[in-house]
């Protein structure tokens, strides 16, 4: 199936699941309410777009404090993609999809670490790349830098 009819498919079946489509350089991305992302990325899965290639997140400070959370989808057969994107505020949950692809742990267990999200339904969330006791997601933006100082051994003195 390519984007397109998976699009279609979407929309004859939730389309009020849909807040905005947007085509790049031949690459659909459909920006989805949260309360649906689970439903349509089963509707996709059944449609032929079987491999989560990637899940990421971008966070924002504006116009409001939020986190992009993306999939990236590909039909193994016909090598479409398809990428949907859902919005997500620091205190709000969003469905896991370990369900439909048990792969997805590890993703969603990396954006707990480093972006602070929360998915409801995951079996094991928790720290994956940082130090159990470490404070704060350092991938938000407004995470505060800091600075360690560095020491040298053998340093010689002339």
């Amino acid at each position: 199936m390519n984007q397109k009819e998976a699009v279609e498919h979407i929309r004859s079946q939730v389309d009020e699941a849909i807040l905005e489509e947007v085509v790049f350089r031949d690459q659909t991305t459909l920006v989805l309410k949260p309360e649906n992302l689970k439903q349509v990325l089963s509707l996709l899965k059944e449609s032929g777009f079987l491999t989560l290639i990637d899940l990421t997140a971008v966070d924002y400070l504006e116009p409001e404090i939020q986190t992009k959370v993306i999939y990236q989808l590909l039909d193994p057969k016909s090598y479409e993609r398809i990428r949907l994107a859902v919005w997500a505020k620091r205190d709000q949950a969003i469905d896991s999809v370990t369900e439909l692809w048990i792969g997805a742990d590890w993703y969603e267990r990396e954006l707990f670490d480093l972006f602070g999200l929360r998915f409801t339904g995951h079996p094991d969330l928790k720290r994956i790349l940082m130090p159990d006791e470490w404070q704060g997601h350092p991938l938000r933006k407004d995470y505060a830098l800091t600075e360690e100082s560095v020491e040298f051994k053998n340093d010689v003195k002339p």
